[in-house]
């Protein structure tokens, strides 16, 4: 059985020209290449993705190009040929990883607006002149009401920030991470009046939310 397969592979190898095996393989790399650069350029989820895949092929491909020209060339002639077709296929991976290069581009003011709310100011109160200099010697201190309302805002503010990165192709650790964030911020929300130490872990979160932003460029 596998001695008639090969019989026949190899009288249907046979009827075909050199010439025309050359272009088929080369011709078939070089539209693998260019479909692998326009994917590469135009869907940020390929210009992502590991480049492997196309080094294997030049593997590949490079053993067909040599195993091809020994047909018809001496063993010295054909490695030299398949090594020039490898340097040229490597090339090219050069250049798809190139293309995969994040471009740079200006950072948004949303990030600073979160800074920010991480950080407010204290509200203005008026102050008669008979008491402003007893005002002066004691700092007024936010009412409770106060407080709350202000950290509804800025929750408010990073569950937004949070909905909108999780509908962006991230990673698996960043997607888990900022899962994270959008519970400790729901909680908190619920919560209403934080202690100290849990307007501490708020504005650790709100940092973490920071980095995630820059990262993905939001």
């Amino acid at each position: 059985m596998f001695e008639t397969l090969a019989r026949n592979i190899t009288a249907l190898a046979a009827k075909a020209s050199f010439d025309s095996l050359v272009w088929l393989v080369w011709g078939s790399f070089i539209a693998i290449f260019i479909l692998a650069l326009t994917l590469c350029l135009c869907l940020p989820a390929v210009r992502s993705s590991s480049k492997r895949p196309y080094l294997c092929l030049l593997y590949a491909y490079t053993a067909v190009t040599f195993a091809l020209f020994l047909t018809v060339n001496e063993v010295e002639q054909a490695a030299f040929i398949a090594c020039i077709f490898w340097i040229c296929g490597y090339f090219g991976y050069g250049l798809l990883c190139a293309a995969s290069r994040k471009k740079k581009r200006k950072s948004p003011a949303l990030p600073a607006q979160v800074a920010a709310c991480a950080a407010p100011a204290l509200p203005a109160q008026t102050l008669s002149p008979a008491k402003s200099a007893p005002a002066a010697q004691k700092p007024s201190r936010p009412a409770p009401g106060t407080a709350t309302a202000r950290n509804n805002v800025r929750l408010d503010h990073a569950l937004a920030v949070t909905g909108k990165l999780l509908e962006k192709n991230i990673g698996k650790t960043d997607r888990q991470e900022l899962e994270k964030l959008k519970n400790t911020f729901t909680v908190m929300k619920v919560k209403g009046s934080l202690t100290p130490a849990e307007g501490e872990i708020l504005n650790e979160n709100f940092n973490a939310l920071l980095k995630l932003m820059a990262k993905y460029n939001i």
